[in-house]
């Protein structure tokens, strides 16, 4: 696997993970671990769209 599948799987796995801790059957967990979900899908995010915004190529030229 290339940084770039490695990269898409962990933002879908985030992804996941988040809807399943908001709206799934996790939904009574902790406030820290919902707390830390959303923010590592936010982190995630915010570097992909930032990186395509910055230059319109996703090539880790933007970080958080």
């Amino acid at each position: 696997m290339n940084a770039k599948t490695i990269r898409i799987l962990s933002f879908l796995g985030k992804t996941a993970g988040l809807v399943l801790t908001v709206a799934g059957p996790f939904s009574g967990t902790p406030i820290g671990l919902t707390v830390f979900a959303v923010s590592s899908f936010l982190k995630d995010a915010v570097n992909r769209f930032g990186d395509i915004a910055d230059d319109g190529k996703p090539n880790n030229s933007f970080k958080t």
